[in-house]
């Protein structure tokens, strides 16, 4: 998800790994706790032959939107403290908040200088 965001861009210094690494941590709170994802769940090909020169119709169905954390919790894969750990977290985060985070933080990670050719930094 980062890069959809950032791009193919090389980010090579201290400070922008800093802030990528921040990044990473808001992105996995917004997209795992708030942003709905639809599953895939059949794939037919429809039994009408198609036109000639034409590619065979394929339907797809597709299951209710729900956030990963939301499919998490119909699991047994975490146990129920850790679930209502990961809900307490969700019930503490301000989704627009954050979102908003997210792109100050991106145009903050544009705005830091890339790295000299030849220095090198100290991690």
């Amino acid at each position: 998800m980062v890069r959809a965001y950032l791009g193919l861009a090389r980010f090579d210094t201290v400070a922008q790994t800093k802030a990528i690494n921040q990044l990473y941590e808001k992105m996995w709170l917004y997209y795992n706790f708030f942003q709905p994802v639809m599953r895939l769940k059949e794939k037919t090909t429809a039994s009408l032959l198609p036109a000639e020169g034409q590619p065979p119709r394929i339907k797809r169905r597709f299951d209710q939107a729900r956030t990963p954390f939301d499919r998490l919790c119909e699991t047994d894969a975490i146990s129920e403290d850790q679930k209502e750990q990961l809900r307490t977290v969700r019930d503490q985060v301000n989704p627009r908040q954050l979102r908003r985070e997210i792109y100050q933080l991106i145009d903050q990670i544009f705005l830091l200088p890339s790295a000299v050719p030849g220095e090198k930094e100290d991690a």
